[in-house]
């Protein structure tokens, strides 16, 4: 079994090692930050948002799962064999990024103490990195298997109100407020494209001229899917705000600002690229009908617009949420940094874009089966 594990895991690295490198990554920055601020609690401490976003952003396509899980299905494998496989997938990821950010926070002097101290340091990191890559990997395995999940519509929690009543708490604990305002954001944006179709086709008409109707309706259809890279951005961007407002000079904000900077690139990029690689089915058909090159890249610029500006405006208005909600002293504005944050968006908007259309220049009318 140990065996198999570990030729699924290497064969997951050789042919997807994104699926792997991403929460690696991931945890890596967490167990960085981990160190930073030495595992503090109050009133707010950033690596919890951080966290948060490392593991949205490290979730597994649910195409992807369902895909592999298809297989295993075909080849007998049981429940407890998949959620096996889930958990060394979860354990090589966690402890090659959490030995990363141990590496890290020993060279760059972060984690104190000598000795025993240390070595304790170093087990907690790991200890954290593999929860982190855990949560990022096996609920959603454990939902595709055990759940029949929705495909698309609104969040689970908008029936109950529960951003309403995080966002109500928030004067008790500052990271409800946090948590709230994310899935509140998330919430009105998937609404926003799914029943705003007039107004997006009348905010893309001067980009994309007479596509604007039929990409709202596109964009309309995915709004799960759009929203979902929506609030990744505007999570990243609102982290780096409420990093940037808040700093205080200290060594720990310098480590905090380039470790926003990475989340938002990692946020606006790949998920969106993800999101994008969802609809290459609709570009093909788009191309197979006859649309030109044109079309197809008015098509990527209209979700690249609804993704990226979507997500700066939003990541703007919730940082200043979170400043406001964790009661700390605020610094003069950096406008500095938060133009290098929307030029980092905007261009791994674009880089995400470019990969995609390029992949959509080549797809074949054959290649339909595979979707």
């Amino acid at each position: 079994m140990i065996a198999a594990m570990a030729l699924w895991v290497g064969g997951i690295a050789r042919v997807r090692p994104a699926r792997l490198g991403v929460p690696a990554a991931g945890v890596a920055i967490v167990t960085t930050l981990l160190a930073v601020h030495d595992w503090t609690w109050a009133p707010a401490p950033r690596w919890i948002p951080a966290m948060v976003l490392v593991v949205l952003l490290s979730t597994p396509s649910a195409r992807v799962l369902r895909a592999d899980q298809d297989l295993l299905r075909a080849r007998g494998a049981t429940g407890g064999q998949v959620v096996g496989l889930a958990a060394a997938e979860a354990a090589a990821a966690g402890l090659a990024g959490g030995a990363v950010g141990s590496v890290v926070s020993l060279a760059c002097g972060f984690a104190t103490g000598t000795g025993v101290a240390v070595v304790r340091e170093i087990v907690l990191l790991l200890f954290a990195g593999l929860l982190v890559a855990a949560l990022a990997i096996l609920p959603p395995v454990l939902r595709e298997w055990y759940f029949v999940p929705a495909d698309g519509g609104p969040p689970w929690w908008s029936p109950y109100g529960l951003d309403v009543i995080l966002l109500a708490l928030a004067f008790v604990w500052p990271l409800f407020g946090w948590a709230g305002g994310t899935m509140l954001l998330w919430r009105l944006v998937e609404l926003g494209l799914r029943k705003g179709k007039r107004a997006i086709g009348g905010i893309l008409r001067p980009l994309v001229s007479g596509l604007a109707g039929v990409i709202a309706l596109s964009i309309s259809w995915r709004s799960a899917l759009l929203a979902r890279s929506v609030v990744l951005v505007a999570l990243a961007v609102a982290f780096a705000m409420a990093t940037a407002l808040t700093r205080d000079g200290c060594g720990e904000a310098e480590v905090d600002l380039i470790a926003s900077l990475i989340l938002a690139a990692a946020a606006a990029g790949p998920s969106f690229g993800a999101a994008l690689n969802e609809r290459r089915r609709d570009l093909l058909i788009v191309s197979t009908l006859g649309g030109k090159r044109r079309q197809v890249a008015a098509f990527i610029a209209g979700d690249a617009l609804v993704v990226g500006g979507g997500g700066l405006i939003a990541g703007h208005l919730l940082g200043v949420l979170f400043v406001f909600v964790s009661k700390v002293e605020r610094v003069p504005s950096p406008h500095g940094y938060f133009g290098l944050l929307a030029l980092v968006v905007i261009a791994s908007c674009v880089a995400a874009s470019a990969r995609i259309a390029q992949l959509a220049a080549r797809d074949e009318v054959s290649d339909l089966r595979d979707y």
